[in-house]
């Protein structure tokens, strides 16, 4: 009788830890998507995506219904000042902390945009992470003058 009532507690305690809601462990937030200038098929967008979980993440990928491509930039300077541009292939977030995607850092680069794509457009990008997909949607903004 005693090894039953052992038996359901041990149930009872994993159940309830599996039904326990942590909320989600990615968080996109701050989502800023900048319409390409005229003559331009790129705009870009910038976020905070923040790991609330207790395991690292692995963004490895990005892409968008309006937009032929979505490629994960950074941007770097080197000794001599030089700026450059290099394609991430992917970004990885330890657990607790967030990655910054902002104007001279990290950033989207949206390319090819469909036809319509303009400022006031809805814009869905749809991440591809270690844990599945998230799919965020934003306003196509305009470009401000400095940027």
């Amino acid at each position: 009788m005693k090894r039953l009532r052992l038996a359901a507690a041990v149930t009872v305690a994993i159940l309830g830890a599996c039904q326990q809601d942590t909320g989600p462990a990615i968080d996109i937030t701050d989502v800023r998507i900048i319409a390409p200038m005229p003559g331009s098929g790129a705009g870009v967008a910038y976020m905070t995506i923040a790991n609330n979980g207790s395991a690292p993440i692995v963004i490895s990928g990005v892409r968008s219904p309006q937009f032929e491509r979505v490629e994960m930039h950074e941007t770097t300077i080197d000794d001599q000042g030089v700026s450059r541009m290099d394609r991430l292939v992917q970004v990885d977030i330890p657990a607790g902390e967030s990655a910054e995607f902002r104007a001279g850092s990290k950033h989207l680069m949206l390319m090819g945009a469909e036809a319509d794509t303009a400022a006031g457009a809805p814009v869905t990008l749809e991440f591809e992470y270690s844990d599945g997909l998230l799919l965020v949607s934003a306003t196509l903004q305009n470009r401000l003058p400095s940027e």
